[in-house]
């Protein structure tokens, strides 16, 4: 039989080995006979009741309740919860400022660009935007921007450039017409002078309804208009009846006209005859004296037709050929020959190419000039 002093004594000095765990022994009415360290008995614990064997009752202890202390585990979580929360915030701050700074940077060069865009005035159209230290990323999108730019200065020089020439085109017949209406007016034989006046005057604005007719009809194709087109079975024979119409012009010049090949498809025969004239009349001016005309009709193997005439004379300079279908662009001025030509007869034939869903073309070396279109039957 052990006495109750000498077995508290061991089961204290159990415990002391880990403080965290605490005892508690009960008798048979439940009330406590032990208590390891009274005052440290812990609120936060993990408790297990254990009923003791019955050759305990000679201890008169007849449960044991042992307490594990779970306060020190608790601060510990605590700590590290702190511990987390703290880094949490550290990152997510550290994530914010890092992804500000590097958003800023990473948009400098857009910032760049931006500034050198908002420099750009019509005014200024020759700059570009600097290539110099723009990202891989985004050296195509300058480039392209570049390109733009250019096309839009050419456009912007052609549009200068015709209404320079709009201007000088109409200067000259309405001084012409002023001059001689004020002549009419000094002039003290009335009749025969105002015949003569009314006459150049009639003249002078035929010559300026014919630039405003063509102005107006290319101001037509460049809204998308489209060829009417109908069956044409015979290109050979629309040929024919307008090289009738240029038989003088033809003798005077002492040059012979062939048509070679023949098609038939789907075309605007009124707009046709336009081309033909043109081409004609702009052959005609500028071929050798006694030389020959060609007027060539090639269907081609792609589905397309080749209409072109070709003339023998002073080749086009090849800086100058890719201008000459531009509206009132002359390769020599000094070979305009008067009002015969106000510089929109092959304007207004690519316009017509185009109309077909086509294109003009012009080829000129050793002494032989090909001028025509290439249109979708």
């Amino acid at each position: 039989h052990l006495q109750p002093g000498t077995l508290e004594h061991d089961l204290e000095d159990l415990l002391k080995i880990n403080r965290d765990l605490h005892l508690k022994l009960l008798d048979r009415l439940g009330e406590a006979r032990f208590i390891s360290t009274p005052s440290a008995w812990p609120l936060k614990a993990r408790f297990l009741s254990l009923a003791l064997p019955e050759e305990a009752s000679r201890t008169d202890f007849a449960v044991a309740e042992l307490a594990l202390d779970t306060a020190p585990d608790e601060a510990i979580l605590d700590r590290l919860a702190a511990i987390l929360w703290g880094a949490a915030l550290i990152g997510s701050a550290a994530i914010t400022v890092g992804g500000y700074l590097l958003v800023y940077f990473g948009l400098t060069p857009i910032r760049t660009l931006a500034e050198q865009t908002r420099c750009l005035a019509i005014l200024s159209l020759d700059k570009r935007l600097e290539t110099e230290g723009i990202p891989a990323e985004l050296q195509v999108l300058v480039d392209q921007f570049n390109d733009l730019l250019n096309r839009l200065e050419k456009a912007y020089q052609q549009l200068e450039g015709f209404n320079a020439d709009v201007a000088h085109e109409l200067r000259t017949p309405l001084a012409n017409i002023i001059a001689s209406s004020e002549l009419a007016l000094r002039s003290n034989d009335k009749d025969e002078n105002l015949r003569d006046c009314i006459g150049a005057n009639l003249e002078e604005m035929h010559r300026l309804s014919g630039i405003v007719n063509d102005m107006l009809f290319l101001s037509q194709a460049d809204r998308g208009a489209k060829a009417r087109r109908i069956p044409v079975q015979s290109l050979a024979q629309l040929c024919t009846e307008v090289a009738d119409y240029y038989e003088a012009v033809l003798i005077e010049s002492d040059l012979q006209l062939s048509i070679e090949g023949d098609a038939s498809g789907l075309f605007d025969a009124a707009l046709l005859r336009r081309v033909l004239s043109n081409l004609l009349n702009n052959a005609a001016r500028y071929a050798e004296h006694g030389s020959a005309i060609l007027i060539r009709i090639a269907p081609e193997a792609d589905g397309q037709l080749k209409l072109s005439v070709i003339n023998q004379g002073e080749p086009i300079p090849a800086a100058s050929q890719p201008h000459i279908f531009d509206r009132f662009f002359r390769v020599d001025t000094s070979r305009s020959h008067g009002h015969q030509n106000h510089g929109l007869g092959l304007a207004i034939v690519s316009a017509i190419a185009r109309m077909h869903d086509g294109e003009a073309f012009a080829i000129s070396a050793d002494g032989e000039t090909e001028i025509g279109v290439r249109l979708d039957c």
